[in-house]
Formats: C-alpha cells, sequence, structure tokens
C-alpha cells in the first residue's frame, strides 16, 4: 500500500515511514498534478481538503480531520487503511521516503556521533540523502507509539 499525502500533513507522511510506509509528502499548490501522481504510481491520496473526496469519487482518497499528527495516524489505522505487519517499521528514510540499507559500522564512524558509534553495533543509511540511522533510545518510545496505534 501506498500513500501520497498533501502539503498539509507533512507529519503524517513522515509517520507512515516511520511505519514502513512507501508515503510520498507532495509540498505542490496544484491538486490535479497531486491526483495525476496519485494515479500513475497506484498510491491513495491523505489530504484535509474535504472537497476533494466528493469531486473525485473514483480516485482513493482518505480525508483526514485531526489536527494533531499523532491523532491524524491513528484516524488513517482507524478507517482501516493500515494494518502493522505487512510493512516493516523503521525501514524508510523519514526524509525521502526511500528504503534504507545496513551498511558495514566502519562506514558510520566519523559520521556520527563518537558517543553513539561506540554504543551501537548496527547502522543503516538512506541510499539518496545519505542519512544514517541506528536504533538508538528514540527505538522504545516510537515502538510504544506504534502498540498505542494498533
Amino acid at each position: 500500500m501506498k500513500f501520497i499525502a498533501d502539503r498539509t500533513l507533512g507529519k503524517l507522511a513522515k509517520g507512515l515511514r516511520m511505519l514502513g510506509y512507501d508515503t510520498l509528502y507532495y509540498r505542490g499548490e496544484d491538486i490535479h498534478q497531486l491526483i495525476h501522481l496519485a494515479r500513475q504510481e497506484d498510491r491513495i491520496i491523505l489530504t484535509r481538503n474535504t472537497k476533494l473526496a466528493l469531486r473525485r469519487p473514483k480516485d482513493r482518497i482518505i480525508t483526514i480531520s485531526e489536527d494533531h499528527p499523532s491523532c491524524q495516524l491513528k484516524e488513517v489505522v482507524q478507517k482501516g487503511t493500515l494494518s502493522l505487519g505487512k510493512e516493516k517499521p523503521y525501514t524508510r528514510c523519514l526524509l525521502c521516503n526511500d528504503p534504507i540499507d545496513a551498511i558495514p559500522r566502519e562506514e558510520a564512524e566519523g559520521k556520527v556521533p563518537d558517543f553513539i558509534f561506540s554504543q551501537q553495533r548496527d547502522f543503516y543509511r538512506c541510499p539518496k540523502c545519505r542519512r544514517i540511522y541506528w536504533q538508538g533510545s528514540h527505538l522504545e518510545n516510537m515502538q510504544k507509539k506504534i502498540e498505542e496505534l494498533f
């Protein structure tokens, strides 16, 4: 399942990426381009525009009514769109949406804080933006959020 979030739902897009869902963040204002891209790539549109779904009944559109990002993610779950299990959490770059790859530990040396390098064994990198990820203490907090969602 793939999504495209409109420009009002950037934090929701990041949350979906955290869960492992392929989610584009469309920053443009042209709604027709958003729809075209969604159709072209077979994506579900996530929007706060309440009129869009009424005008485009053939398209797969989820209208988000919640304001807070964590509530928006919960709203997508409640609408039956997400299921934990198909996608693997923490496997996508939160910035680029590309799948991240495991890298040899040595490649992270000098590119992450020394303390992190000494404490961690496994590192991952986005092939697009080159951002490096590791399973830090924040992972426990993220796991709690996922459990609350499902």
